[in-house]
């Protein structure tokens, strides 16, 4: 069973938001319970990269969401120390998710460009091929058995293109 867009996106927020969550229940809980252990900072990046891996610029928002945690966090502690590194940790989410974002719409504009190319390539190449098959169909009908007989294989090799360039566009194989 294949998954639509609309499903795929529905499991991608619910994604984010159970590790955002999940991250935010790390965190609260090891900043009180165990003061100054704080492995559980590096699940902070886990939505963040997912977020801004998946929808570029929007997903800083999850950067945004774990920056603020962040920083209430370090004002939790209230001693200047804690809150001068919850700054510095925000800023390093904060260039981590841009940086991410960034390179996601690099990667889309590859994609698209690649789909561009693609329907060109099948549109420059099928268009002559129909129109040479059209005139070899018409040909066929006005040509003797011998002639039709060369003519079936100049459309057998046309056919052969066509399945070669069909693979390029919907696979990038060469191949028939």
């Amino acid at each position: 069973m294949k998954i639509g867009e609309k499903e795929e996106e529905i499991i991608k927020i619910l994604a984010v938001i159970f590790l955002i969550t999940f991250s935010i229940f790390l965190a609260s809980v090891y900043k009180i319970q165990l003061k100054g252990y704080t492995f559980y900072e590096q699940f902070f990046y886990l939505p963040i990269v997912l977020s801004s891996f998946w929808w570029g610029k929007k997903g800083m928002v999850t950067a945004i969401v774990m920056i603020v945690f962040v920083i209430i966090l370090g004002f939790y502690s209230a001693q200047p120390k804690e809150v001068f590194s919850s700054i510095i940790k925000s800023i390093l989410i904060l260039i981590t998710a841009s940086l991410i974002s960034l390179l996601s719409e690099e990667k889309s504009k590859a994609l698209e460009k690649e789909r561009e190319f693609k329907l060109k390539t099948a549109h420059y190449f099928f268009n002559p091929i129909a129109i040479g098959e059209g005139f070899i169909e018409i040909a066929m009908e006005k040509a003797n058995d011998e002639i039709k007989n060369e003519l079936k294989t100049a459309l057998n090799a046309l056919e052969r293109i066509k399945k070669v360039v069909k693979n390029v566009v919907e696979k990038g194989e060469i191949k028939e």
